[in-house]
């Protein structure tokens, strides 16, 4: 089994800190694993106290070796973008030209929308955008 070893007083007290202030909930929970950890608890323990799998707690510990807390902190960009956003001006542009040409028919407005941009969007997603496009005053 694997665990970890080496920590510091001042890591010790970092990670301390982090679980006792920050709101990040993902963040705090890595931090308390590698405390568990250096503290003797076992994979299995961990697994089933944090309900991940040992893959998980494996992967928390091989970034902590690698570069600390910084390592556990969630990259940005992660998950799925968004098939239309508010900061592609080609996007609000579409759809208010679909609009435009066809007032009244939201049906036609899809298909327009959907022939001109790459990702095809569903009725659902058109109608979320608009309300935001609304509320924006883009």
């Amino acid at each position: 089994m694997r665990a970890i070893k080496n920590l510091s007083a001042e890591e010790m007290n970092e990670l301390r800190y982090i679980i006792s202030s920050t709101e990040n909930s993902i963040l705090k929970r890595r931090c308390q694993c590698i405390l568990y950890s250096f503290l003797g608890m076992q994979v299995n323990e961990l697994t089933e106290m944090f309900d991940v799998d040992r893959r998980s707690i494996y992967n928390w510990m091989n970034r902590w070796n690698k570069g600390g807390i910084k390592a556990l902190i969630d990259k940005p960009g992660r998950g799925l973008k968004p098939k239309l956003s508010l900061s592609r001006r080609d996007d609000v542009e579409q759809v208010k030209q679909g609009f435009l040409m066809y007032p009244g028919n939201y049906y036609r407005v899809l298909e327009h929308v959907n022939n001109q941009i790459s990702k095809p969007v569903s009725h659902d997603t058109l109608r979320r955008f608009v309300k935001k496009l609304l509320v924006t005053g883009v």
